[in-house]
């Protein structure tokens, strides 16, 4: 089915992803985390050349719609580790899961990848919520402990899949059918706490999560 040569987890790690560490609790062999650094960051580039096709390259950090990013503690996040003319080179013949804001976006500019999977705006932190009410007129409430708790839902949820996928239970088109029976769980579960008086606003924010994945496969002749 996938028949994955290699699978190799890339995490992008700085202050505002620590959250994301649980990746390599579950994957540790699978899995390297990079800093800022130049010696850093070019050996993850060199981990992500280095694979024979095809293989399954998970990706976890920040992004947009031109790139993923490289990490920044400093929040501002203007360094791409990868746009669109480089992640088509390291891509190329690989099934791409871009756990990363926009990469629903992104994976429409990635044409060299066999099957590729992107998210839209994953709100992660304190920051980007402020920056998301800065610019959108539908303003989000959320506190601190509920972001952190949304954060948990689609990692948990991630790892489900991303194990079902290396051990060949699902196919890559599947993922966004089993994220949506995942999530669909996580949205009920929060509704029916009466106790947490935030939770219409914490389900849609995981509502929106789900409906906003999206898969690509790149056809070859």
């Amino acid at each position: 089915m996938n028949k994955y040569k290699s699978v190799l987890i890339v995490h992008a790690s700085d202050n505002s992803t620590l959250f994301l560490n649980k990746f390599k609790e579950e994957f540790e062999h699978l899995y390297y985390s990079f800093k800022s650094d130049e010696e850093s960051i070019l050996k993850a580039k060199s981990l992500i050349g280095d694979l024979e096709p095809k293989s399954l390259i998970v990706y976890l950090g920040h992004g947009s719609s031109s790139g993923l990013y490289e990490p920044d503690d400093t929040f501002e996040y203007k360094k791409y580790f990868l746009d669109a003319t480089w992640a088509n080179y390291y891509f190329d013949e690989h099934d791409i899961f871009l756990l990363t804001c926009r990469s629903s976006d992104f994976i429409k500019k990635i044409y060299k990848s066999n099957f590729s999977l992107g998210f839209g705006n994953i709100i992660s932190s304190e920051e980007e919520l402020k920056h998301h009410n800065q610019y959108s007129d539908l303003k989000k409430i959320l506190n601190k402990d509920e972001i952190n708790i949304f954060n948990g839902i689609y990692v948990e949820c991630s790892i489900r899949i991303i194990k079902l996928l290396i051990n060949e239970k699902i196919r890559f088109l599947d993922i966004p059918k089993y994220f949506r029976f995942y999530l669909n769980k996580e949205i009920n579960r929060i509704l029916l706490n009466k106790e947490n008086e935030n939770r219409i606003e914490l389900s849609r924010l995981v509502f929106e999560l789900r409906n906003q994945i999206e898969t690509k496969q790149n056809l070859r002749g």
